[in-house]
């Protein structure tokens, strides 16, 4: 492989992904798209042999050009969220019930791919899978991220969002909260994880024609374990009591309204179901899970969060 054009590395999963090429495929020429000269030095700061593009998402003549010099493109291997899963509940506004849908991203992939169908606010997705169609020779890819948890390795940002914001809501509430019950799931997977995805599609990318893998076959689903946002909620409270960081391991229900107002989208990222295999890239990649659960992330979330916000004074929910 020689040349990779990526996108969105000053963020949390494409910071974590750049860092993930660079380290393997370390013979590769890498031009990622900044906005700006700070976030140039950012990211040559901590890779010195990437190249920035100046530029947005707007910046088409730049972007064509990168794009059709590389061999690989991120975002053609696109990340998107599993909330798509969860169209029905936030259009009853059902939130915070337990979920049976267990979906699969290999023999149930038409039914994904009827799902993706009927949400036309998923642009970007209709694009990248329809992009084969215009052009023969392009070979795409989506990935589908559950509950991503751990500290990224990327320039700039390297906090994720579900667990750390919850764990923000809840030390500043004085207690461990949950939507509705609680007893709504979310897959989970860790950032090093998710990247090693990313590297194995962009290898695949440069040398595999193999249908299977790519276009319409190009749904990838990732995940290691599974875990209800009630007991998310336990875990915050319990351990941030047994550090001082509460004065009680209590948890306590909240509505969707308040879950919008603690974080944009709050009942959504923290109130539905999103449950499914990720049976493709274990299959077909060789792709297996090798990082830390839950249980041993929490605690270092809600040591960092209270190391910013434990002087702030408790927050009335209501």
């Amino acid at each position: 492989m020689s040349n990779i054009f990526i996108t969105g590395v000053t963020g949390f999963i494409g910071g974590d992904v750049l860092y993930g090429l660079t380290q393997t495929l370390a013979a590769s020429k890498i031009v990622a798209l900044v906005r700006n000269q700070s976030q140039a030095a950012a990211v040559t700061g901590r890779f010195p042999t990437v190249t920035p593009l100046l530029g947005d998402l707007d910046s088409s003549v730049e972007i064509r050009q990168a794009a059709s010099q590389a061999d690989v493109v991120l975002p053609w291997i696109q990340i998107a969220g599993a909330s798509m899963l969860a169209g029905s509940e936030v259009q009853s506004k059902t939130f915070g019930q337990p979920g049976s849908r267990v979906y699969n991203d290999l023999q149930g992939i038409s039914e994904i791919h009827d799902i993706i169908g009927n949400s036309p606010k998923r642009v970007v997705d209709h694009l990248v899978r329809g992009l084969s169609s215009s052009n023969p020779n392009a070979r795409t890819a989506i990935i589908y991220g559950p509950l991503i948890y751990g500290k990224g390795r990327g320039p700039v940002n390297q906090r994720s969002i579900q667990i750390p914001h919850l764990a923000q809501a809840s030390l500043k509430a004085g207690r461990g909260l949950h939507v509705g019950r609680g007893l709504n799931t979310w897959n989970t997977i860790h950032i090093a994880d998710l990247t090693n995805l990313f590297v194995k599609l962009a290898c695949e990318a440069s040398k595999s024609k193999n249908q299977q893998l790519w276009n319409e076959n190009g749904v990838y689903f990732a995940e290691s374990g599974k875990i209800a946002f009630g007991d998310i909620a336990k875990k915050i409270s319990t351990f941030a009591h047994s550090q001082g960081f509460m004065k009680s391991p209590e948890v306590a229900e909240i509505d969707a309204t308040t879950a919008d107002r603690l974080t944009p989208h709050g009942s959504v990222i923290w109130g539905t179901n999103a449950q499914y295999q990720a049976i493709r890239a274990r299959e077909l990649l060789g792709w297996f899970p090798q990082a830390h659960g839950i249980d041993e992330e929490i605690p270092r979330v809600v040591s960092s969060e209270a190391a910013s916000y434990q002087a702030r004074p408790a927050e009335k929910l209501v």
